[in-house]
């Protein structure tokens, strides 16, 4: 009976052990259905838009480029359409390229945190002066040369007559 036991032990922890591996293969799959396709040459517009900015730039700009595609907008990367774009990219180097290639997999793939607060447009404001698209927007960050601006949400339909209306009716 003693052998009996001892194997039943082994079938056991080796019954568990399946389980915990199929089950991470699960948890896995399920993370990588929920990420967001990206561009494969959208790594290049990092570097065309904020080269400059360094890492935090091109992390920023990667940020707000997720949210657009969130929100159902295109990446927005004007860049892209530099008629010199390769040459461009060539002349900065493979660091870059590895280093935008590291952002985008952090951002798109591990989800990385949202340092732009969401923000789903950008401007070098300083440099450009703050565009006509801009006014209404909310500035939520600004990292490097860029500021980063979102929609303002509208929390209240009701207009200007009606709140006074309802500010002044007494309730019975």
């Amino acid at each position: 009976m003693s052998d009996f036991y001892v194997r039943l032990k082994q079938v056991t922890k080796w019954a568990l052990i399946t389980e915990l591996v199929v089950f991470s293969i699960l948890l896995f799959s399920i993370k990588a259905h929920a990420q967001i396709s990206y561009p494969a040459n959208l790594w290049k517009g990092l570097i065309a838009e904020d080269v400059s900015g360094g890492y935090q730039g091109m992390y920023a700009v990667a940020c707000c480029v997720r949210n657009r595609l969130n929100a159902g907008m295109s990446h927005g990367l004007v860049a892209m359409k530099r008629p010199d774009l390769n040459r461009f990219i060539k002349r900065e180097g493979k660091r870059y390229e590895l280093m935008a290639k590291d952002i985008l997999r952090k951002v798109f793939l591990e989800n990385a945190p949202d340092v732009t607060r969401g923000a789903t447009h950008y401007e070098a404001v300083e440099r450009y002066g703050l565009p006509q698209w801009a006014k209404g927007m909310v500035r939520t960050a600004k990292i490097g040369e860029h500021t980063f601006f979102k929609k303002e949400r509208q929390l209240c339909t009701t207009t200007t007559k009606e709140k006074q209306r309802t500010q002044y009716t007494k309730r019975p």
